[in-house]
């Protein structure tokens, strides 16, 4: 019989922190705000990571693909709530429930963003510079409503798990996480008033609150 590969145990407590992390996340997003909660998608497929890998040339952190195969971004829905006007067309009001308003991109999405922003930086012609645009392996997992913001896991290193970084407009990319799981349990604990939202020690001016029974940071 075919011995299957030992986990490494750092990256097997960092799944498992991954997806314990998520289950608190949605399930406190069921009971209290659960309009975000319908606005999860079900899960990604095997099929559909392999393909967005194909294309985008690099392979998705695996603490990120368990999070997508459980659900496949917060993009699904396009919805007008009474009293508000309607939402843009990426996915509306209701599939934002991160702090800055952050959206957990779907596999689709993401692999979009990725290629684009390899592409622009590519076309500025500085590979391997410290200022380099977007550097191959920057996988942008949570991006902003509006503007080029969000939060990217660093492959480029081949560290697994992967470094999440905050990025934007006029800024260089700042480490904000050690790792997926470290982002999500960080949102889950601020919900649940264990412990305020810090991103490396700087803790969120807001803490969370739900209003209109939508989640507000």
């Amino acid at each position: 019989m075919e011995r299957q590969p030992i986990m490494d145990l750092g990256i097997e407590n960092a799944l498992t922190s991954a997806v314990e992390a998520w289950a608190r996340f949605t399930q406190w997003l069921s009971e209290c705000a659960p309009i975000h909660a319908d606005a999860l998608n079900p899960p990604a497929t095997e099929e559909q990571i392999e393909q967005a890998e194909s294309r985008m040339g690099v392979r998705l952190p695996l603490e990120l693909r368990q999070v997508l195969m459980i659900n496949n971004g917060t993009t699904a829905r396009k919805r007008t709530l009474s009293g508000r006007s309607s939402y843009d067309v990426r996915g509306g009001g209701d599939y934002s429930p991160f702090p800055s308003h952050n959206v957990f991109n779907d596999v689709e999405l993401t692999c979009s963003l990725y290629t684009g922003n390899r592409t622009a930086s590519i076309s500025m012609e500085e590979p391997g510079s410290r200022y380099e645009y977007w550097k191959n392996g920057w996988i942008p997992a949570f991006t902003a409503k509006e503007g080029h913001s969000g939060l990217f896991l660093d492959c480029s290193v081949g560290a697994d798990p992967a470094q999440v970084y905050a990025y934007g407009d006029d800024s260089f990319p700042d480490l904000a996480f050690p790792s997926l799981g470290e982002y999500l349990g960080a949102v889950a604990d601020a919900l649940e008033g264990i412990r305020p939202f810090t991103v490396m020690g700087r803790e969120a001016p807001h803490p969370p609150s739900v209003r209109d029974g939508l989640l507000a940071w």
